[in-house]
């Protein structure tokens, strides 16, 4: 069966690292007999909404959606062990075990299929917050008619046009968000957030590192991811999705860099999904760990080696649209790309850019190792503005940032159009961009426009292409015509930026007359030697083709 391949493909990876110490140990079980559930009965296991997601994409249970066997969990627990975390997707059990000679016993079980023992070693190292600089405060956008007043947040929260979704009343409203992250401390009591838990939206925590549902500790990284979807503080921090329900899941341990936390993310991955999550953000990412020995290489970011990429992937061909972080790892010359799980198939990988919309250096870049675009969408995950352990608010920067900002402005769109499927929601984003003609290693599709992937699906034509411009002449020397075709009248952007997103030269209202329907774009002999994007925008649609100056 693909399963069982897939369960021992698994464990032959993590036999490939060091697992020593402290007691932790991977148990993979050989099958799922004498389950007390059935397919047939797969309300028994699964919510009302879970079942519902996948009733609305057409999702078909499998085996992997069966619960492990408790007759196999019932005999483990008669050992002297703990269970920590469980995964039906890999049917395997994450346990504590006092004796090694407990694990030897329990190795000679029949339904026991392979053990392994995780070495943790603690560094103490700096909590995931300490990777992110303040910066200064920035500009701000004009606000005009708007349903919020977004403050500092304005910028990006408009450069993805995510404010036309809000003002139509699309603000995530009846959708079900799973925030995985290294902790929330600071909460309930955040302004920012306040309303979510006064408005009863705190569907659920769990915390799979400790145990438990306690996640309001440890660290602070989760509660300003949460802050940028979910903020609600008028003049100040609006979220991206900040009347959506949240679920708060802890799977990243911040005093360690471990192969754990990896399965503790499956099983987090697994509870969203039970409970009927349809968003899972995920500003996490794995790359080099704690024991250098078990760092990932650029070689592991295929999709399909690490098992937390597996597990995104399976979560995705579960009906969940996950949003995963690029990593920050873009200059570090050894290795400037993505991390696991930015590699997954089938999710969209975040990388960032400044609020003039160009590369920040630090958004990890793509392609994945077996060349499929990565990143995939781009937002403002530097000068991002989030709320702060004081009560006030600041700026951070990271691709754990731009994630949130994708991930709620994908949770107003499938709002608007809950009959599409989250490969459909993803492909019409794509579609939106800023570079979708014209991807590239470091910003993917460059940014979405939401209120255009909104237009596009509204018209019906969802297998829409952005048209290429035509331009000449292509290479060009001092100046270049745009043929404009039938916008004759309509008021034109046009923007030229080099190939990392930085803006050179805007022209704003050009208008094409009746007896001409080209744009001559002249005086262009200061602009240096290169390839380029040419982007122009008529009455909301974007176009963009890429231009070469000789």
């Amino acid at each position: 069966m693909k399963i069982i391949v897939l369960w021992t493909f698994v464990f032959i990876w993590l036999s490939s690292f060091t697992q020593v110490a402290p007691n932790k140990y991977y148990i993979e079980l050989r099958d799922k007999s004498n389950n007390l559930y059935s397919l047939d009965n797969p309300e028994e296991f699964l919510s009302e909404r879970a079942l519902q997601r996948r009733a609305n994409q057409n999702i078909m249970l499998d085996y992997s959606d069966l619960p492990l066997s408790q007759v196999y969990i019932d005999s483990l627990k008669t050992f002297n062990i703990s269970i920590l975390n469980v995964s039906k997707w890999f049917n395997s059990v994450l346990v504590y075990a006092e004796n090694p000679e407990t694990i030897d016993s329990i190795k000679n079980l029949d339904f026991v299929n392979n053990t392994l023992k995780f070495e943790i070693k603690n560094d103490n190292k700096l909590a995931v917050d300490s990777k992110y600089k303040f910066l200064p405060e920035i500009k701000k956008v004009e606000q005009s008619d708007s349903y919020y007043d977004y403050g500092p947040s304005a910028d990006q929260i408009f450069m993805l046009n995510g404010h036309e979704l809000h003002n139509r009343g699309y603000r995530g409203q009846g959708m079900l968000v799973a925030i995985t992250d290294a902790g929330f401390k600071g909460l309930p009591n955040m302004p920012s957030l306040e309303h979510v838990f006064n408005e009863n939206r705190l569907i659920a925590t769990r915390n799979f590192v400790h145990g438990g549902d306690s996640v309001f500790a440890y660290s602070t990284h989760g509660m300003r991811v949460f802050s940028i979807l979910a903020g609600n503080s008028e003049g100040n921090l609006i979220g991206t999705a900040p009347e959506a329900d949240y679920v708060l899941l802890m799977s990243e341990d911040p005093d360690s860099e471990n192969l754990i936390e990896e399965i503790n993310w499956v099983s987090a991955a697994e509870f969203a999904d039970s409970i009927g999550v349809d968003i899972i953000n995920v500003s996490l990412g794995y790359l080099d760990f704690d024991m250098e020995e078990n760092n990932h290489t650029y070689q592991d970011m295929d999709g399909e080696t690490s098992i937390i990429s597996i597990a995104a992937h399976t979560a995705s061909q579960k009906g969940m649209l996950v949003v995963v972080a690029a990593a920050n790892s873009g200059d570090d010359h050894e290795h400037p790309w993505i991390a696991s799980p930015g590699d997954a198939k089938d999710v969209i990988t975040a990388g960032a850019v400044w609020s003039n919309q160009s590369y920040a250096s630090f958004s990890s870049i793509g392609p994945s190792y077996d060349g499929r675009i990565k990143p995939d969408l781009m937002a403002m995950g530097a000068g991002t503005y989030n709320q702060e352990l004081t009560g006030d608010f600041g700026y951070g920067n990271g691709t754990s940032f731009s994630a949130p900002l994708l991930a709620g402005m994908f949770a107003c769109l499938w709002q608007q159009f809950p009959n599409k499927t989250n490969f459909e929601i993803m492909e019409v984003a794509k579609q939106s961009a800023s570079l979708y003609n014209e991807p590239n290693e470091f910003m993917g599709y460059g940014i979405p426009d939401f209120y255009l992937a909104s237009q596009i699906l509204i018209s019906g034509k969802e297998n829409f292409e952005i048209k290429k411009l035509s331009v000449n002449p292509n290479p060009f020397n001092r100046d270049f015509n745009i043929n404009l075709n039938n916008n004759i009248g309509d008021e034109i952007i046009i923007t030229i930026a080099d190939t990392l997103g930085r803006k050179n030269y805007i022209w704003y209202k050009l208008t094409a007359s009746e007896d001409n329907q080209k744009v001559n774009i002249s005086d262009l002999s200061d602009l240096k030697p290169g390839s380029y994007i040419v982007k122009v925008s008529v009455n909301s649609v974007k176009y963009s083709t890429k231009l070469i100056k000789q």
